[in-house]
């Protein structure tokens, strides 16, 4: 498992605007009458030695499509090696993205997302010059409808498809009057009705992996305003998450608009220039402090694995996310690549830097800005690379736990076996030493079985793919649900 840590970039992101006509690949010319015109934004989110991850939206600025196809050319030997929310395929330096049937319908106006990961030579990795969408180049703006070549009657307009449930969840039952007692608030960063879960700043910048906001609001558009180029994912009305790539300025969350009602937003930053700067809302509407926010909440410690490096959406496809999202709980993952429990060799320490308000840093963060139910550990896997022994790790993991107890008398503490059986024995002995001190509220979890090499890592044995962290909340959500009070999914 690499050690390096895990690198936040900012995203290289291009609105391209290339005149030049690009053939159509792999087939797929445009209607003949309809006009057409599209932009595109690439970004590369992610990038690491050998490998990187990128989010490309597609906007259609012509009529309406029941069926896309994507096209462009790397110019540096990229090729790509695992892709979501499109059918992605490459032959030399040509790239083909289609639509993956539920995301086929793209009204005039609205987005599509998708991203992917691959390999680069590790010296340039550029952004694509020109794509094109159903073969028709994207210059970012409306494009005069092209005449048909021969002779042939006029093709009969597309009709206009279902909206995409891909950029907006689906519309909510009609508003019932507003009880009373209900507070209402402008969306602005300071809103009491927005809820920022995770170590937050106060410049409203999350320091950790995985932080998010939500809220509930009015209306039926939301806008969220950022200062600039940003990744997030969006859900709204519990609908599934939304990957917008490279996006700044004031971005609307419903190109689509939703019925008149309340509806539920979060927003968890991935990228980027993550400073959250407030929500727009129609006239007249609010945020209101209904439903009110689950009050358990779980907090995940860990390094790349409990951060989700490798996986397709990072801290949101990550198993401490999944099992927050599946307990019905808040969860904050206090976790980044390449760190170790000891700070030894160059290696970061979480048994201190937990306590302070980022990944880095030596502010120390306020505990009284949340209490957690439960705390599981996953450390243990990075350590054997820096030399640490076995008696330092032993100790160290017992004042560790010590130490998160005296910020959290009432949690719930749990400490995983790691996947590689590393330090195994010593991180049994730290959980027995409390116990045997008087807290029985200290947890330790063997993990022997739970994935399988190969076809549950992204990397062979080291870093669980999706499905791999998805075994894992299955695993533990058993464990984790009656220590702090929720039923068992």
């Amino acid at each position: 498992m690499p050690t390096s840590r895990e690198r936040f970039i900012r995203p290289v992101t291009t609105l391209l605007t290339v005149a030049a006509v690009l053939s159509a690949l792999f087939g797929g010319a445009p209607t003949a009458s309809a006009a057409t015109g599209c932009r595109v934004a690439y970004a590369v989110s992610d990038q690491w030695s050998g490998g990187f991850g990128a989010s490309v939206t597609v906007t259609n600025l012509g009529d309406p499509i029941s069926g896309w196809t994507l096209t462009w050319a790397f110019t540096a030997g990229q090729t790509v090696t695992q892709s979501w929310n499109t059918t992605l395929t490459q032959s030399g330096a040509q790239v083909r993205a289609a639509d993956a049937g539920y995301n086929a319908a793209l009204a005039t106006g609205a987005s599509v997302a998708f991203g992917f990961n691959g390999s680069w030579n590790n010296t340039a990795n550029p952004v694509p010059q020109s794509f094109a969408l159903n073969g028709v180049t994207c210059t970012g703006a409306p494009a005069t409808p092209t005449p048909t070549p021969t002779p042939s009657a006029t093709p009969t307009p597309p009709a206009t498809p279902t909206p995409t449930p891909t950029p907006s969840p689906s519309p909510s039952p009609s508003p019932s009057p507003t009880p009373s007692g209900v507070v209402t608030g402008d969306g602005q960063p300071g809103d009491p009705n927005i809820t920022y879960v995770g170590r937050w700043d106060s410049a409203h910048v999350p320091q950790w992996a995985g932080a998010y906001i939500r809220t509930s609001f009015t209306g039926t558009t939301v806008k969220i305003k950022q200062r600039s180029a940003v990744n997030i994912y969006v859900s709204i009305d519990g609908g599934a998450d939304v990957f917008y790539a490279g996006v700044s300025g004031t971005v609307n969350l419903t190109p689509t608009p939703l019925r008149a009602g309340t509806h539920t937003l979060w927003v968890s930053y991935r990228s980027g220039d993550v400073v959250f700067q407030g929500l727009v809302l129609d006239s007249g509407a609010s945020t209101v402090n209904t439903p009110a926010p689950p009050g358990k909440l779980v907090e995940f410690v860990g390094d790349s694995i409990t951060a989700g490096y490798l996986s397709s959406k990072l801290a949101v496809s990550a198993y401490g996310w999944v099992l927050g999202e599946r307990l019905g709980v808040r969860h904050t993952q206090i976790a980044r690549s390449g760190y170790c429990l000891v700070a030894q060799e160059g290696c970061v320490g979480l048994g201190s830097q937990f306590f302070d308000l980022g990944s880095t840093g030596t502010t120390a963060w306020d505990f009284s800005r949340y209490q957690a139910n439960a705390v599981v550990i996953n450390l243990g896997t990075n350590d054997i690379g820096h030399h640490v022994t076995n008696a330092a790790f032993q100790a160290a993991y017992t004042t560790f736990l010590r130490n998160i107890r005296a910020k959290y008398p009432a949690a719930a503490l749990f400490a995983m076996e790691t996947f590689k059986k590393r330090y195994v024995t010593e991180t049994r002995a730290a959980v027995t030493a409390l116990n045997n001190s008087g807290d029985a509220n200290v947890y330790y979890i063997p993990t022997e079985g739970w994935l399988t090499t190969g076809t549950d890592y992204a990397d062979g044995d080291g870093h669980p793919n999706d499905a791999g962290h998805l075994k894992v909340a299955a695993r533990l959500a058993p464990i984790i649900a009656p220590k702090i009070g929720v039923a068992t999914p």
